[in-house]
């Protein structure tokens, strides 16, 4: 299971942007137990502003605790005027199965 973070903020603001995320990672540190960092941040420039993307893997059981500690970092950010976020919850393709009526092969 994974959880796909995309923020989005005007151009202007990534300075704050960039200090308050320095902040944010000594104030919420990332937690092996609850999630392994695939790509803590990806971003590009887009016609509107800023976009960000943060890949995370979702240890077993640990979904709320992972959507806790990556909502209190983004709700930090979103101090910042025009800053906005959404948090995905994604699941690879044997877990997404059964949404379909499908059995995963066995390992």
């Amino acid at each position: 299971m994974y959880m796909v973070t995309e923020n989005w903020w005007p151009a202007g603001k990534s300075e704050e942007v960039g200090k308050i995320f320095l902040e944010l990672m000594k104030k919420f540190p990332d937690d092996k137990s609850i999630l392994k960092p695939i790509v803590r941040s990806a971003l590009w420039a887009e016609k509107e502003g800023m976009h960000g993307l943060g890949v995370y893997s979702i240890k077993p059981g640990k979904v709320k605790e992972a959507m806790d500690l990556e909502t209190n970092r983004n709700l930090m950010l979103s101090s910042i005027e025009g800053f906005v976020y959404i948090i995905h919850i994604a699941y690879d393709l044997p877990e997404a199965m059964p949404f379909v009526g499908l059995t995963p092969p066995a390992d």
